[in-house]
């Protein structure tokens, strides 16, 4: 794997606060948001595509694909114009598209295919393929970038915390990046640089996540879910799926962590997600709010009130870090 120079580092370091007022409105202790909204495109999404973009270009490249539900399409075709690649990003036709006019103002060919997520990948795969294309698709020959790209947000959470916390909350779709930021916390605890391992909250949509089914029947090997089964909504699209790419990894950690996985309805996440904006003045995406809906279920459970830090995505411009 090669290495990238400073001025290549992906994004980060993005804001870390203490949610004093959703602690004081839901009656919690010691919550804090990892805002990953703060990334140029509102989500933890473009700590990987500027490394698969900056690769793509040292490799020769000129064009770079991807499938997506959206925030990682508008994430790709946003550094593929800033570093002069072309890009061309799928679609299920069925989905909501709510970012396909920022991806087609990035410059992106956008391409709308039938059938799940799941197809779209694979279609894509192939394209990149036939076409000589770089693919930045999840559990593509390049997805080493994946788990790099999203180590660095347990090392910002450390070193804005000042330790390892108690809990951490992600939400989790094919599971990469509740994997890569597991993965950085067990970096740091085997060079002794933390002395313990968050327990994982792994939250998803009660819709169909194959991560949180499989941990629920007490499976150490991921379960497929029957692609019938799906309800995709505009609410759970970052989030379902019937083949999590990741998944296996995900699960892994989840067990390693001695951590909970839930599922959470769209009202829920729409509900956490006013919450809160309304208390804390930051946008949550719905699907990233999920976090603190399995967060608050779990720790009333074991009535424990150990420190909990949440994985937010949104757009907040004034927090804009790139």
């Amino acid at each position: 794997m090669e290495e990238f120079c400073e001025e290549e580092e992906p994004p980060g370091s993005t804001p870390f606060l203490r949610a004093v007022n959703l602690e004081r409105n839901l009656r919690l202790k010691k919550f804090f948001i990892k805002f990953e909204g703060a990334n140029a495109t509102g989500s933890q999404k473009d700590r990987i595509s500027k490394l698969h973009v900056l690769r793509a270009k040292k490799l020769g490249y000129r064009t770079i694909s991807l499938a997506t539900c959206g925030n990682y399409g508008a994430s790709i075709s946003y550094y593929a114009r800033l570093y002069g690649l072309d890009s061309v990003v799928a679609m299920p036709q069925d989905y909501s598209h709510e970012r396909s006019l920022e991806i087609i103002q990035n410059g992106a060919s956008v391409i709308e295919l039938p059938g799940k997520y799941e197809d779209t990948v694979s279609a894509m795969r192939d394209m990149a393929s036939d076409n000589a294309w770089y693919d930045s698709s999840p559990g593509s020959s390049n997805s080493d970038l994946d788990i790099m790209g999203y180590e660095k947000i347990a090392y910002e959470i450390v070193s804005q915390l000042g330790h390892s916390p108690k809990y951490l909350a992600v939400p989790v779709g094919n599971g990469t990046t509740l994997s890569g930021i597991f993965n950085g916390f067990v970096k740091m605890y085997n060079h002794g640089s933390i002395d313990s391992l968050p327990a994982l909250i792994a939250s998803s949509t009660a819709n169909g996540n194959p991560i949180v089914h499989s941990w629920k029947k007490h499976n150490k090997k991921i379960v497929d879910l029957n692609p019938s089964v799906l309800r995709e909504s505009s609410i759970n699209e970052p989030l379902i799926s019937y083949k999590a790419f990741d998944g296996q990894m995900a699960l892994n950690a989840i067990y390693k962590s001695r951590g909970y996985a839930e599922y959470v309805s769209d009202e829920e996440m729409v509900m956490y997600s006013r919450t809160i904006e309304q208390t804390e003045n930051v946008h949550a995406l719905p699907a990233s709010a999920s976090t603190l809906a399995a967060a608050v279920r779990i720790m009333s459970r074991k009535n424990d009130e150990s420190e909990c830090v949440l994985v937010i995505t949104g757009r907040n411009k004034l927090w804009t870090t790139q």
